[in-house]
């Protein structure tokens, strides 16, 4: 079985981001305490995760971490013995693979080590105690468990490596804030980095770090409202999102719409083509992008020539959204990218009006009356 068919499988019966209305989400995070303390901030946080979870889950999962807790305490004790100091590392950097998502002004700053994050796990005597002393408590069962196996790998790499930092990008994790606790007591300072859109959802709140780099003002506010301890922010435009388009200029890639599709069916494919007829009636050239992985290319072709379908072989993102006057889409980070970038964006209120009306709903940052954003249906 692998990791997606456990994550699914974990995930059976849980409610999700659109199920509730936002304000009986914020209703129930508003019911909670305030935290006192990091540990307190992360259970907060658990609390709002479990509120998307069926009440059969919550008490299933009781007896199964009570005995599980125990056994992995041993086992990653066991494990940590053999763990031993190598080498002196200065900030360990989260291996996404997504270099282009941390800001210059760290890249600049620090040396960052992403093969020291593969350091295997394990758990020392003090960290037993930590465990035993700050988060075990009257709380649930799953969260303590978790918490154990979240710490295994950063034991692991404060004993390897005795970093200064880390940068991460962890905030929809129950258990940060408890990692910047733990942290805090080796003398290691933790950086969360934004790697993907927000809306309004309780299971990125309450959460702590010594530093959150976001990518504009209105996520602040947003997670600010979502409890999320208020001096950790800053507000930091990384090199993925704010593309240097005079750098990739490349006349063959030009197009003055370029709409980039998802997971689209053939419905909305039909429907998508047919509302870009604005503008071929207006003379405008036209290319569509299929994503990499989710658009069907066959079902494409049925309605669009070749010449219109844009390469992602030949061309990568850069270049494409270098060369355009107009991205069209519904719900990609590629739309925040291209409005970064000082490109017009269109949000496709045609084929996809039902999912932008739930977007603005739920804070959907270009869906606030954002300068240089306009409606699909106002082309029409």
């Amino acid at each position: 079985m692998n990791i997606f068919k456990i994550t699914r499988w974990l995930e059976a019966g849980n409610k999700f981001l659109f199920d509730y209305p936002i304000e009986v989400e914020y209703a129930y995070m508003d019911s909670l305490k305030e935290p006192r303390n990091d540990i307190e901030r992360s259970y907060r946080q658990f609390q709002c995760q479990m509120f998307f979870w069926p009440r059969w889950k919550k008490v299933a999962w009781w007896p199964v971490a009570l005995l599980a807790t125990p056994v992995a305490m041993i086992v990653f004790w066991l494990k940590g013995l053999r763990v031993r100091f190598e080498r002196q590392v200065d900030t360990i950097g989260e291996d996404k693979n997504m270099p282009e998502i941390i800001p210059d002004e760290l890249t600049s700053q620090y040396s960052i080590d992403n093969e020291a994050w593969h350091a295997g796990a394990g758990l020392t005597g003090s960290d037993l105690w930590y465990i035993v002393s700050k988060v075990m408590g009257w709380r649930h069962p799953y969260f303590v468990m978790k918490s154990i196996l979240f710490l295994t790998p950063y034991s692991a790499r404060i004993k390897r490596y005795r970093p200064k930092r880390f940068i991460i990008h962890n905030e929809f994790s129950f258990n940060s804030s408890m990692l910047t606790d733990y942290c805090h007591r080796h003398g290691v300072v933790v950086i969360n980095v934004q790697h993907g859109e927000k809306l309004r959802y309780i299971r990125d709140s309450f959460f702590h770090f010594d530093y959150c780099y976001v990518w504009s003002q209105y996520y602040v506010d947003m997670l600010i409202r979502q409890k999320a301890e208020s001096a950790q922010f800053r507000v930091v435009v990384p090199p993925s999102l704010k593309i240097d388009v005079t750098g990739h200029q490349n006349p063959s890639a030009y197009a003055d719409y370029k709409y980039y599709l998802a997971a689209s069916s053939e419905d909305e494919i039909r429907s998508i083509v047919a509302s870009m007829q604005f503008a071929k009636k207006a003379g405008k050239t036209i290319k569509f992008r299929p994503h990499p992985r989710y658009t069907n290319v066959s079902v494409l072709r049925k309605y669009v020539s070749a010449l219109e379908i844009e390469d992602v072989k030949d061309v990568g993102i850069l270049d494409s959204i270098s060369n355009m006057e107009y991205a069209i889409g519904s719900y990609t980070t590629v739309l925040l990218q291209a409005h970064f970038s000082g490109k017009k964006v269109l949000l496709d209120d045609v084929t996809y009006k039902k999912q932008l009306d739930q977007l603005k709903e739920y804070g959907y940052i270009l869906s606030d009356n954002v300068e240089g954003v306009e409606k699909l249906s106002e082309k029409q």
